[in-house]
Parts: structure tokens; C-alpha cells; sequence
């Protein structure tokens, strides 16, 4: 899969979770500003070791903070130790993330580089650090956490691990030992044809059709 086509299926996850009521959209920004408000005020918290460390040449698509957030999650959704598989620092993952972000259109990249800050910092009100701070199982269980919290924590759980995965997976040095020779879609021309919808919870679609009938 290459990374335009990626592009398109992140907008389109962003949009679907951004798009299910306009307050929730405005609500990323109120809460995104309430966590910087708070974490400023828990300054040795929110700092990070990771924040004197340069990032490479190459990463000029992304923010330091957003390099080093794709590399902790890099490291945490990709455990391949002790199997088959190509390790993930041995394929460009954090590169390939960037090349798909670089295809976004600049109001959703603004968006979600709004959203992935507010992914790292709120790391800080259950951990007492930022997200790029976490070990493995930590990083795995907040992960999970967000999988099954609002719309916002969905979403941007969901973006993410797509994000990792796929750049992961569209490295051909890492089809072998899974014996995948490649996309059908490919190979076959086949057209893309979107993305199914997101899963809800039983309480946001009850509130959901309560504003439709409003």
C-alpha cells in the first residue's frame, strides 16, 4: 500500500471521528488546551528526557514531538523480539509515517497534530509523564484505554496504529516471513472503496440518536 493511498484512509478515519457532532471537534481544542494548561502546571511532568535529543535530517515533515511519539509507538505496537519477523527499526517506520502525513491536506494535519500532543501530554493525569515516556506494557495499556474511551481517545488510537502498522507493512522486506507476495489490490488494480465505519459504543449512539431527534 503506498503512502498517498494511506493518506486518504487516515483523512478519512479523522474526519469520520471529527465529523460525528461539530462539538466534538471543538471539543479536541478545548480539551488539547486544558491538558497544555495543566501539564505547564506540572512543568517537570511534562518534560521528557527525549527533548534534548536532536531528531534526524530527514524528519522535517514532523515535530520533534511528534518524531519521538511515533518512535515510542513504533517500538510498542511492533513487539517482534523472539520471532520471524523483520524487527521494525530495520525498516523505515517513523519515514514512512511522515510520507503518508505529508499527503494529508494542511487543516487535517493541523488537526491532528493537535490531536497526537494531546495524545502524548494526557499520559501525564494517569502516569505521572508524557506517553513518549512509557514503557512497553504502559504504552500498550494506554493504547487500549483510549481503544475503548470517547470518540476523540477512539479516533486518535485508531489513526495512530494505523499509522504504525501500515508503515510497517508496506515494507516489502517485511512480507516474507509472513509469506504475503504482496496487495491484491495491487496487483489487480482493484479500486479503493473506503473504510468501514468506526465502532460505537452503546451510550454514544444512544446519545447520538437522541440529537438526531432533537
Amino acid at each position: 500500500m503506498n503512502s498517498h493511498l494511506q493518506s486518504r484512509r487516515i483523512s478519512a478515519v479523522w474526519q469520520q471521528g471529527m465529523a460525528r457532532r461539530r462539538f466534538l471537534k471543538l471539543g479536541l481544542f478545548g480539551v488539547a488546551g486544558v491538558a497544555a494548561v495543566a501539564a505547564g502546571g506540572f512543568a517537570l511532568l511534562r518534560r521528557s528526557p527525549l527533548d534534548d535529543q536532536p531528531v534526524p535530517p530527514w524528519a522535517t515533515g514532523l515535530s520533534a514531538a511528534e518524531f519521538h511519539l511515533f518512535e515510542r509507538a513504533r517500538q510498542a505496537l511492533l513487539p517482534v523480539t523472539g520471532t520471524a519477523l523483520v524487527h521494525s527499526d530495520k525498516v523505515p517506520v517513523v519515514q514512512n509515517v511522515q510520507q503518508t502525513l505529508s499527503y494529508l491536506d494542511p487543516v487535517t494535519r493541523k488537526e491532528l497534530g493537535t490531536g497526537l500532543g494531546l495524545f502524548d501530554n494526557a499520559a501525564v493525569f494517569s502516569h505521572g509523564c508524557r506517553f513518549v515516556d512509557l514503557d512497553d506494557a504502559q504504552a500498550c495499556e494506554f493504547f487500549d484505554r483510549w481503544g475503548e474511551g470517547s470518540v476523540i481517545q477512539r479516533t486518535l488510537a485508531t489513526v495512530i496504529k494505523q499509522l504504525v502498522y501500515s508503515a510497517y507493512w508496506q515494507e516489502e522486506a517485511t512480507w516474507a516471513p509472513v509469506e504475503f507476495d504482496g496487495p491484491v489490490s495491487d496487483r489487480w488494480g482493484l479500486p479503493y472503496l473506503g473504510n468501514a465505519p468506526m465502532p460505537e459504543s452503546p451510550n454514544m449512539a444512544s446519545t447520538l440518536s437522541e440529537g438526531d431527534n432533537a
